[in-house]
């Protein structure tokens, strides 16, 4: 047999059989397949995401406010005749952060959001996510955290009525200390979704940023609880699993734990030698500079062994 991580094997290969969860949807993000910002439509990535075996293909990026009206039926009808679920997060500019103390801000940010919820429901996208607290850090943190705690709260909160309006759930992802300062574990956005005080108050938490900042992952998600929306698994390099040491076992006895029963997103971000792969810090191709046909034959196995992961135990 040869060297490959087992989780690049096809179930056929190893012999697994595989049923399928219907309670837990199977992502991948778009941005598996590219290197580089210039995208020009997600549509041929429906396809792509379907053939690979996933039942969701999460999109975003700033692509998603130059779709025409056109582009968005094109996507949408892609959707249906695929039966692929879409799944959408975007990070506010730097000049509409949620947490600023000036309202005037703030107010750009809920708007960036809510601007684009008619869009989401004509995709039929059942929530909105992304590192909405991405506000650079400003020094001392005791001088300031507290308040921008508070701004958070109140512009998540506007966020989520809005969105409640039109029958969406708002994911706020959870990212590590370099990425983010107002909330880094799944414990701290309890208690500030909590605080928002909504039920379509959600939260993204993704295994490569708990790597860095939790010290349990089922503790964390049992932390998370009702208050999970959406999940990111990927390895501890943003790799496709089985490709690194996360204890996958652990994640998925967890999740079951807590009923979860929404999107399993493998968000990898693999590809090296792009302004992508740039702005990701991919310094190194995951890959193995894998040509297109390679990339969905690994997207493919690894969705299978997801299936298999999560529907029938141990490997």
């Amino acid at each position: 047999m040869s060297e490959k991580p087992l989780l690049f094997f096809s179930a056929a290969e190893v012999g697994l059989t595989v049923r399928r969860v219907e309670a837990m949807k199977f992502g991948i993000h778009y941005i598996y397949w590219r290197n580089d910002l210039k995208c020009r439509s997600y549509t041929p990535y429906v396809e792509r995401a379907k053939k690979s075996g996933f039942d969701v293909l999460e999109i975003g990026d700033y692509l998603f406010f130059d779709l025409t009206g056109a582009q968005i039926e094109e996507l949408a009808a892609a959707a249906r005749e695929y039966d692929v679920e879409l799944a959408l997060g975007l990070d506010p500019p730097q000049n509409a952060a949620l947490s600023d103390d000036d309202p005037a801000v703030r107010e750009k940010g809920i708007r960036f959001y809510s601007d684009i919820f008619p869009k989401l429901n004509k995709l039929g996208i059942q929530g909105i996510g992304g590192n909405m607290l991405n506000a650079p850090f400003r020094p001392p943190f005791s001088d300031h955290h507290q308040r921008e705690w508070n701004n958070a709260v109140l512009a998540l909160r506007e966020i989520c009525r809005r969105a409640a309006d039109c029958g969406l759930q708002v994911n706020c992802e959870i990212v590590n200390r370099y990425e983010g300062h107002i909330a880094n574990t799944a414990k701290d956005a309890r208690k500030l979704l909590d605080e928002v005080g909504l039920p379509n108050a959600k939260m993204t938490l993704d295994s490569f940023h708990m790597n860095v900042e939790e010290s349990s992952f089922a503790n964390a998600i049992f932390d998370a609880g009702d208050r999970l929306g959406h999940f990111h698994l990927e390895e501890n390099h943003r790799g496709l699993l089985g490709t690194g040491h996360l204890p996958l076992y652990e994640i998925r006895d967890a999740l079951r734990k807590i009923n979860y029963q929404g999107i399993l997103t493998m968000e990898s971000l693999v590809r090296a030698g792009g302004e992508l792969g740039d702005c990701a810090r991919i310094w190194r191709d995951l890959t193995g500079w894998a040509d297109e046909e390679t990339l969905d034959r690994n997207a493919k196995a690894s969705v299978e062994s997801m299936r298999y992961l999560f529907s029938q135990g141990t490997l």
